[in-house]
């Protein structure tokens, strides 16, 4: 996965208080994003829910406060869910922005999308609105994240497909042929349609660390840690283009 990108989701980050999700550590949460960008990678994914809205303000603290904004990209989703008219996509939109201290991101998703949500998005035109929002330069590329089966990916990539850049999926060795996920069918919808896809859950939310020993045994006699094994497999698909990993 050598020209794959290691990207940081904003999503599991340290806790002042174990039972608040909104209370960041945000000292740790520097030092963590200053270690990231120092190893070369720049890619930071948060969304308006993460941490009740605490990520994407941990990240303007700690990253856009201290780096040039040329030097990272920051990809952030729309709140599907709480979306009630096409009033609301631009609201929830400013609301990221201001959050974030940026004027524009680099990858825009209406977040999880699933036969429900997608319902949403139709009502509320939220896809003609990233749309818009790609021709007026709010953001350079645009997508959606992917909870669901095949068939319906397909059906939205071929009404959607020719804005859509990125499709962000759940990808990993334990759902690549399951039936409930269906990791590898939804990458071969994307490779269908030429859609660039971004890795979320490649290590299934720390699944994939706390295997068995004889199964660690095994990776490790062929030189590979469970979670470097997890990432490698995540990133070998030629349309991967970035390998996210809860931080």
């Amino acid at each position: 996965m050598s020209d794959v990108m290691f990207g940081f989701g904003a999503m599991r980050l340290d806790l002042e208080d174990g039972n608040d999700e909104s209370s960041i550590n945000f000292k740790d949460f520097a030092e963590m994003i200053d270690y990231y960008m120092d190893q070369g990678f720049n890619y930071f994914d948060t969304s308006f829910a993460y941490h009740e809205g605490q990520s994407e303000i941990g990240l303007r603290e700690g990253l856009v406060k201290r780096y040039p904004r040329e030097s990272f990209k920051i990809a952030d989703k729309m709140p599907t869910w709480l979306l009630q008219s096409e009033e609301d996509n631009e609201k929830y939109m400013n609301i990221m922005l201001e959050r974030l201290g940026v004027d524009y991101f680099d990858v825009f998703i209406i977040h999880n999308i699933n036969p429900a949500f997608y319902q949403i998005a139709l009502n509320c035109k939220t896809f003609e609105f990233i749309k818009k929002m790609k021709d007026e330069g709010k953001a350079k590329k645009i997508g959606f994240s992917y909870h669901d089966r095949a068939d319906l990916l397909e059906e939205i990539l071929e009404k959607y497909g020719d804005m859509i850049d990125v499709v962000q999926l759940q990808l990993n060795y334990l759902d690549w042929e399951s039936n409930l996920t269906e990791s590898r069918k939804n990458y071969e919808v994307c490779e269908k349609y030429g859609k660039e896809v971004v890795v979320m859950e490649p290590i299934k939310g720390g699944t994939l660390f706390n295997l068995p020993e004889d199964i660690r045994e095994k990776f490790e006699s062929e030189g590979m840690s469970l979670v470097e094994a997890a990432l490698r497999f995540a990133g070998s698909p030629k349309n991967v283009s970035v390998v996210l990993s809860g931080m």
